[in-house]
């Protein structure tokens, strides 16, 4: 979606900072769109203290997470939508876009940005102002229905702003279901127990003490020193794991490790990775990508992104051990639950892990694409 840069970009396409928090809907609002990578980049400062306040804000909508995303592995042309206060400009609402055209199809494809490597993401929207931010975005999006062809928005959990999106005068709509998410409740009535079951209680025991015949065991969660050694043997060990299998993994893919090594000291200055390792006689094992939500927010939990073990330690079930690891760490941070994101691989309901329902929204035309 092209268009000429707003009012509120410079010559280099950066969006001035806001002047303060917005507190007045009856001021109305409306929207401009960035459509460069420093305009996104200019944003930050209000992105971030937009996503701050949104309610059930994750850290995948995040600048952190988001902008070196858009850096580094996004294919395709910045359509962001920015909603302002019309009384002072302030930001009040931001849906991070980007337009992928179909190489097949030659169809143009609005996603939201951080598309298939991300669960999560919706449009963040400043408590108070969601009955005029929806329409603003609406408005926005039928002024350019001629420079995309499909939005598609996946893995929207219940109660998601973009739910309540409706679709351009003329343009279909549908919501589907999506994958779910299994996630594991921290905080519930088990009289003070996990809700582990036991059967997995007495397994990881078991695990512990077979692993520690081996040799010396021990976990640690990176301090921003261990960080760049700890993400090295994160990309090594994936890797292994997935050769084992014949596949390359979604890290041996270069865009995707150099997003991750701009995008992890980020997550951590901010207070949300939790990058956790096994150690075995002092040599990482096991490592797990986790994030976890922003100590203000509310009904906290961690997030299981991603991790690599060394497959000839199979035996001593590394991976077992240093989730049990990060459920404990998000125990002791007063997480309410233990988020193993998309996808209903049996490991995950041992935990006692019960499915989320997530949904996709997609509204679309089908009239011909502009060639």
């Amino acid at each position: 979606m092209s268009s000429s840069p707003s009012a509120r970009e410079d010559s280099r396409g950066r969006v001035s900072a806001a002047r303060g928090p917005a507190t007045d809907p009856r001021a109305g609002a409306y929207a401009e769109e960035a459509t460069t990578l420093a305009a996104l980049e200019g944003l930050r400062v209000e992105w971030e203290r937009l996503w701050l306040h949104s309610r059930g804000a994750t850290p995948f909508q995040s600048p952190h997470w988001l902008l070196p995303w858009c850096k580094h592995v996004a294919r395709g042309a910045i359509a962001t939508i920015a909603v302002r206060s019309g009384a002072g400009g302030e930001l009040v609402a931001l849906a991070p876009l980007y337009v992928h055209v179909d190489p097949a199809t030659g169809r143009r494809h609005l996603f939201p940005i951080g598309i298939a490597t991300t669960d999560y993401l919706d449009l963040l929207v400043q408590p108070g102002w969601e009955q005029l931010a929806l329409p603003c975005v609406v408005s926005h999006l039928s002024e350019r229905t001629a420079h995309w062809d499909l939005l598609e928005f996946p893995q929207l959990r219940r109660g998601a702003s973009l739910l309540a999106l409706a679709a351009p005068d003329g343009w279909r709509r549908e919501v589907a279901a999506a994958e779910p998410n299994p996630v594991l409740v921290l905080n519930g009535p088990c009289g003070g127990r996990l809700p582990i079951p036991a059967s997995m209680m007495q397994y990881v025991g078991y695990c512990r003490r077979r692993a520690a015949r081996a040799g010396k065991l021990g976990c640690e969660t990176a301090d921003a020193q261990a960080l760049p050694a700890l993400l090295d043997s994160l990309f090594r060990l994936h890797a292994r794991r997935w050769s084992e299998r014949g596949e390359p993994g979604v890290l041996n893919d270069p865009s995707v490790r150099a997003w991750h090594l701009e995008a992890a000291p980020l997550l951590h200055a901010a207070g949300l990775l939790r990058l956790h390792a096994l150690q075995l006689d002092g040599e990482p094992v096991a490592v797990l990508y986790c994030l976890a939500d922003a100590a203000r927010a509310h009904e906290r939990r961690h997030y299981y992104y991603l991790g690599g073990f060394d497959p000839r330690l199979r035996a001593l079930s590394p991976g077992t051990l240093l989730v049990a690891h990060a459920i404990d760490r998000a125990v002791a941070e007063g997480a309410a639950a233990f988020d193993f994101l998309r996808g209903a691989e049996t490991y995950k309901y041992r935990w006692g892990a019960a499915d989320q329902p997530m949904y996709t929204l997609r509204i679309w035309h089908d009239r011909p694409s502009a060639q």
